[in-house]
């Protein structure tokens, strides 16, 4: 059989073939090489992310573990303090120390303080010869450069300011939130029951009465205005002429006000757990939401204090907390005082040095505490003389003299001075 030769046109398309074939394995090879490099650099970088995520795990460890161990000692430190204290405390008996000493331990109280405190934990070193150990107990919780704001003995000092209940001149039928004037030193009283705004000067003398809308409950003074919250709305009030210049609606009721340094005024919404904030014209600014889950989704948010850049929050309806701070933008600082504390309460008041004065509607009672939430002295219906018995504390303000004004529910005495 006769062998096929090729043809001259296939030879080339052959060798062409051949020169494609070998420019292609070329090709592979480059991308081989290529890839390779890729793959180096790219598992350098991953060594080099590996060696700084382990440096940040390493220092965010070393942080955290020294943080612990400070705070454990701290702890320690504290544990021993408060031992010393219970052991020093059952030498003597509160009462028979404080009757004895009440005027020689303020002036104790003023230099010890002035000279050492740290704080959440005082350290007095008091002269056993001179005052018993139990002072201690009433010293512990007084920060730096405070003292307590009433005198701490079961002799309650009481200055009844008026005598009835009604809706005329000087009379009050249903008391709410109190102010006190900074300048004048008068006290307004938001009177519920009668839908007036009662004005007594500083001795409990009756100056005059502003007519104001339906239901009025909280009241805060700004130079020459008056805010009140009224059923659904919220009024501003002009001293001098007594007239209500402007008044806006509100989708919510609202409580508790209170005004900040920018003159802007604060006031709970009841139902929401949430604050509202209106310039001085009363213009809609901002609506907070208050961000906590330690009460109950029903709570109600009665009353509001602005201190130190921090809202103080009171909650009602037996909440795990009734007293919490929060910062200006809704976020939960701490939660202060609890329903171990008080059984029920609507307003409250803070002084000059942060202790907080708590009007406890449920239990009939006043508490003061220190700005760390422990209790500093109560004023309960067993420490007044004769039939002079809390009935319902409603409001309570405190003027420039330490004196605790409380507006509450009794015939017989409406506001009372501590």
């Amino acid at each position: 059989m006769a062998t096929r030769v090729s043809a001259v046109g296939e030879l080339m398309c052959v060798d062409e073939l051949e020169r494609n074939l070998t420019d292609l394995i070329n090709h592979v090879q480059i991308g081989k090489e290529k890839v390779s490099c890729n793959f180096q650099q790219l598992h350098s970088l991953l060594v080099v992310r590996e060696h700084s995520l382990l440096k940040e795990i390493d220092e965010v460890v070393m942080r955290a573990r020294q943080e612990f161990n400070e705070k454990r000692e701290l702890l320690q430190q504290l544990c021993t303090a408060r031992e010393g204290l219970k052991r020093d405390l059952t030498k003597n008996k509160l009462k028979q120390v404080l009757e004895k000493n009440l005027r020689t331990l303020e002036d104790e109280i003023r230099e010890e303080v002035a000279r050492s405190v740290n704080v959440g934990w005082v350290e007095l070193d008091w002269k056993m010869e001179q005052l018993e150990q139990s002072v201690i107990d009433v010293c512990k919780v007084v920060a730096q450069k405070e003292r307590p704001i009433i005198p701490v003995d079961n002799s309650v000092k009481l200055c009844p300011l008026w005598f009835r209940e009604g809706t005329g001149s000087g009379e009050i039928a249903n008391p709410r939130q109190i102010a006190i004037d900074n300048k004048t030193q008068n006290i307004f009283v938001a009177d519920n029951g009668a839908n007036i705004i009662q004005v007594f000067d500083g001795e409990g003398n009756h100056l005059y009465k502003i007519p104001t809308p339906q239901w009025p409950i909280g009241i805060a003074l700004m130079n020459e205005f008056i805010f009140v919250s009224a059923k659904d709305e919220l009024v501003k009030i002009e001293k001098s002429s007594h007239e209500s210049i402007k008044s806006v609606k509100t989708e919510r009721r609202v409580w508790g006000v209170d005004i900040d340094r920018d003159m802007n005024v604060y006031g709970c919404e009841l139902k929401n757990k949430s604050v509202i904030v209106f310039d001085e014209d009363l213009k809609f600014l901002k609506r907070i939401k208050l961000k906590t889950t330690q009460v109950k989704s029903d709570t109600e948010t009665d009353s509001i204090k602005l201190y130190e850049d921090n809202m103080y929050v009171m909650f009602g309806y037996y909440p795990p907390f009734h007293l919490q701070i929060f910062s200006l933008e809704g976020e939960l600082v701490r939660c202060l005082i609890g329903k171990r504390e008080i059984i029920w309460n609507y307003f409250f008041s803070i002084d000059q040095v942060g202790n907080i004065i708590v009007a406890d509607w449920g239990g009939n009672q006043i508490k003061i505490f220190s700005n760390k939430g422990e209790v500093l002295h109560t004023i309960s219906s067993d420490m007044l003389p004769g039939d002079q018995k809390f009935n319902y504390p409603y409001g309570v303000a405190i003027d420039k003299k330490n004196k605790i004004i409380v507006a509450q529910r009794n015939k017989k005495f409406n506001l009372l001075a501590f």
